[in-house]
């Protein structure tokens, strides 16, 4: 196979560098472009055929005259550079599809303050009945495009008991919307 079709191969003391790691939390793909090339040894066409861009494309990314904002381009971009799974994370996306098998999306333990991922609304709502039984709050982070639409306007609304007298269920959602 041409080395220009396989994803390009970082090591891994790349990814834990502390300017890759801000350019990914700041979705800089830029500032990822030229790391890429910096510790890969990767050429501006390498990089395109790698992420399905153009040459030009890529260089314009990499001279900050055009910017990443899609998800779908993001994806692509993660799985052209054959980023670990830290790394898409920093950039706000899942893991890798093939470390995912159905089950849940990132490995909870990096997040402690998320208690529980759902694939889908449905999956969500028996959980969400039990736990607000016993609640006082019950917080909700809702990911437009990935199943959850919001509390007050979703499938899960009706999964919540409606308060009674003082053992009212306080509830919060926030809503994350993905760049398009």
């Amino acid at each position: 196979m041409p080395t220009a079709l396989v994803p390009i191969d970082l090591p891994e003391w790349a990814w834990q560098r502390a300017e890759i790691r801000e350019a990914l939390r700041d979705r800089n793909v830029g500032a990822v472009f030229r790391h890429v090339q910096q510790y890969g040894g990767a050429s501006q066409s390498r990089i395109a055929t790698a992420v399905a861009m153009t040459q030009a494309r890529v260089n314009e990314v990499i001279n900050g005259r055009r910017e990443v904002t899609r998800l779908d381009v993001f994806e692509r971009i993660a799985d052209g550079l054959n980023m670990p799974n830290t790394a898409r994370h920093l950039l706000g996306l899942a893991s890798a599809r093939d470390t995912r098998s159905g089950g849940q999306a990132f490995d909870l333990t990096a997040f402690p303050e998320v208690v529980r991922v759902y694939a889908t609304q449905a999956d969500a709502v028996q959980d969400v009945r039990q736990l607000a039984a016993s609640a006082g709050q019950l917080d909700v982070l809702a990911v437009r495009g990935l199943g959850l639409v919001g509390l007050k306007d979703s499938l899960l609304r009706p999964s919540i008991p409606a308060g009674k007298g003082t053992n009212q269920l306080h509830t919060r959602s926030w809503r994350l919307r993905t760049a398009h």
